[in-house]
C-alpha cells in the first residue's frame, strides 16, 4: 500500500469515529466568506463625548510620564514633575468613580477619571469646603505637600497638613483615619528634622508626649540637672503602676522622692557595676543606625552634605555620603527589670524603715545593686532626719517668739481688767502650749488596727459588721483599704465586696493568715 492509500484510509476511519461528536448548524453557510469591518461609532457617541469633556491638561499630565529612571526614583521624580504641572489646576468633575486600591498611589496609578476626581475634591478643600474621601485621594495630598506642592514654604506645607488632619481625618466614613494619623505624626517629626525645625516647634506640631522617651532618658543621666520630683516623675513614667502602686509611695511619698533621687546619684557615682555603670545597665549605649526620614513617600529633597540635627542630649541626626544616621538611646535597650530592681529594694528598706508593714522578701534577681542601694538609702536617710532636725529646732525658735511676745502682751494689760480678760491671757499661754505639743508631736504613722480587726474577723468567721457601724466605715471602702495593703504581698484583690457583706477569696486565705502572724 502506498503512502496516499494509506492518509485516505485513516482519514475516513477518523471520520467515522468523530461523526458523532460534530454539529452542523447551518451547511449552506460552509462557503461563506468573512472579512475586516470597521465598527461603526454614531455621531455623539458617549465613548467620545466623555473623552472631548475631558480637560486638556489631564492627557497633557499624563502623557509627561518618562521611564528613564530606575523605578523607585522614576516614580518620586515623575511625581513632583506632574504634580508641579498641576499645581494650580481646578476641576469641578463630581462623577462618582472607584478608589484605587494599592500602596504608594501617585498620578500614574489613576485614570483620567480618577485624576478629575481628585483634583475636584483638592479644590474644595482648598477653598475650606472639607468633605471626605477616598484614601487613595488623601495620600495623594499628602504626598503632594511633602513635596512642596500647592506650598508656600516648609511651614506652609507643616499647617496644611495639621489642617488635613484636623478638618478631614475626623470626618464620619474616612477609612484608615487611625492608620494615617499615625503615618503623619512621624512624618511630622521627620520633615521638621530635615528641615531643621526647632525642637520647641517640633513639640507644637506632634505634641510634647513624644518626647517623654528623651526627657525620661536626660533625667536619669544627667539627675543633678533636674529636681527630686523630676526624677521620681521619669520613674513613674519608666515603670508605671508598678511605682504609683507601691506601699512606701502611698504612705510615705515626699520621703520616697527623696530618697530615691539620692539613691540614683548616689548609685551612678559608683562607677563600675559587673563592668558597666548603672546607667548602662539600665538604658544601654547610645547606638547609631540608619534613618530613612519619609519612607514610603515620593519626597526626593536631599539635604546638604555633612548637615547635623541636635535635637536633645540623647538624640541627634546626622547626613552623611547620602545617607541619614540616627544616635539615641533604643527602647529596646532599655532593661525594665533591672531598673524595677533598684525601686525595688529601696521600697523594701522604706518599709523597714518606716515600719509600714508587708515587708518585702530579698529576691536574687536583685544581688547586682543590692548593696550599692542599702549604702546610699542609709546615709539618704540620716540627711532626711538631719533636715527634719533642723526644721523642728527652727519651730523651737519660733515657739520661744510666741511666748515671749504673751509675756510682754500680759505685762501691758491694765490690772484693772477684768478676770475674764485675765482668764483670756491664761488661754493664750493653754494655746502656746498645745502649739508646742503639736509641733514637737513626731510623724507617727496612722495604724489601719481597725481595719485588721475586721479583717480578722472575716478570716474567722466572728461578726465584723458591728466594728463597720460602730466606726462610720463603709464596708466597700474597708474592702478596698484591705486590698490594697495586701496588693504588694499577695498580687492580686483578697476580699471581695457586695453591698454590705465582705468576702475572702479563699485561694489567699493561707497567704493572708501567714502575712497576719508577722503583724
Amino acid at each position: 500500500m502506498d503512502a496516499k492509500k494509506f492518509l485516505d484510509c485513516i482519514n475516513e476511519r477518523y471520520k467515522r469515529n468523530v461523526k458523532s461528536d460534530l454539529i452542523v448548524l447551518d451547511s449552506a453557510s460552509e462557503g461563506t466568506k468573512y472579512s475586516d469591518t470597521a465598527i461603526p461609532f454614531a455621531k455623539g457617541s458617549d465613548f467620545f463625548k466623555k473623552r472631548e469633556e475631558t480637560p486638556k491638561k489631564i492627557y497633557e499630565m499624563i502623557n509627561m510620564y518618562s521611564y528613564d529612571e530606575y523605578p523607585w526614583y522614576q516614580k518620586s521624580k515623575n511625581f513632583y514633575k506632574q504634580g508641579k504641572f498641576m499645581e494650580d489646576y481646578e476641576d469641578n468633575y463630581y462623577e462618582k468613580v472607584r478608589d484605587y486600591c494599592g500602596y504608594f498611589v501617585t498620578y500614574h496609578e489613576l485614570n483620567a477619571n480618577q485624576l478629575r476626581s481628585y483634583f475636584t475634591w483638592r479644590t474644595d478643600i482648598r477653598k475650606g469646603n472639607y468633605r471626605s474621601t477616598y484614601t487613595s485621594f488623601t495620600y495623594l495630598y499628602i504626598y503632594e505637600l511633602l513635596c512642596g506642592i500647592g506650598t508656600v514654604s516648609k511651614c506652609d506645607a507643616i499647617n496644611k497638613l495639621k489642617e488635613l488632619e484636623e478638618n478631614i481625618l475626623n470626618l464620619e466614613g474616612i477609612e484608615n483615619a487611625a492608620q494615617i494619623k499615625r503615618n503623619l505624626n512621624r512624618w511630622y517629626f521627620e520633615y521638621s528634622v530635615i528641615n531643621g525645625f526647632s525642637a520647641d516647634d517640633i513639640k507644637e506640631y506632634i505634641g510634647v508626649d513624644a518626647f517623654k522617651w528623651d526627657e525620661a532618658i536626660e533625667i536619669f543621666k544627667k539627675p543633678e540637672n533636674h529636681s527630686d520630683n523630676e526624677i521620681f516623675g521619669a520613674l513613674v513614667f519608666l515603670l508605671g503602676s508598678r511605682v504609683a502602686g507601691s506601699l512606701s509611695v502611698k504612705k510615705q511619698k515626699e520621703n520616697m522622692i527623696y530618697i530615691f533621687a539620692y539613691v540614683w546619684k548616689a548609685i551612678l557615682k559608683a562607677g563600675s557595676i559587673d563592668g558597666q555603670t548603672v546607667f548602662t545597665h539600665c538604658f544601654g549605649r547610645l547606638q547609631s543606625k540608619r534613618w530613612y526620614p519619609l519612607g514610603n513617600t515620593p519626597y526626593l529633597e536631599e539635604p546638604r552634605e555633612g548637615t547635623d540635627y541636635v535635637l536633645n542630649s540623647v538624640r541627634s541626626y546626622h547626613y552623611s555620603k547620602q545617607v541619614w544616621k540616627e544616635k539615641s538611646y533604643s527602647k529596646e535597650c532599655f532593661d525594665k527589670k533591672k531598673l524595677t530592681s533598684i525601686f525595688r529594694e529601696i521600697d523594701r528598706y522604706m518599709r523597714a524603715e518606716y515600719k509600714l508593714g508587708y515587708y518585702l522578701k530579698e529576691r536574687e534577681e536583685d544581688k547586682w545593686i543590692r548593696d550599692y542601694v542599702k549604702e546610699a538609702f542609709d546615709k539618704a536617710v540620716f540627711e532626711l532626719n538631719k533636715t527634719k532636725k533642723q526644721q523642728i529646732d527652727i519651730d523651737f525658735f519660733a515657739l520661744n517668739k510666741i511666748r515671749s511676745d504673751a509675756d510682754i502682751t500680759r505685762e501691758s494689760l491694765i490690772v484693772e481688767e477684768s478676770e475674764d480678760t485675765i482668764f483670756d491671757i491664761s488661754d493664750m499661754t493653754d494655746n502656746v502650749k498645745t502649739q508646742e505639743e503639736e509641733i514637737v508631736k513626731p510623724d507617727i504613722p496612722t495604724d489601719m488596727d481597725i481595719n485588721i480587726r475586721i479583717l480578722e474577723c472575716i478570716l474567722t468567721g466572728e461578726d465584723y459588721k458591728h466594728y463597720i457601724k460602730e466606726n462610720n466605715l463603709f464596708a466597700s471602702i474597708v474592702t478596698d483599704t484591705i486590698n490594697e495593703r495586701f496588693f504588694d504581698d499577695i498580687g492580686d484583690n483578697i476580699l471581695e465586696c457586695d453591698g454590705e457583706d465582705i468576702y475572702l477569696i479563699e485561694d489567699y486565705k493561707e497567704d493572708v493568715l501567714d502575712i497576719m502572724e508577722r503583724l
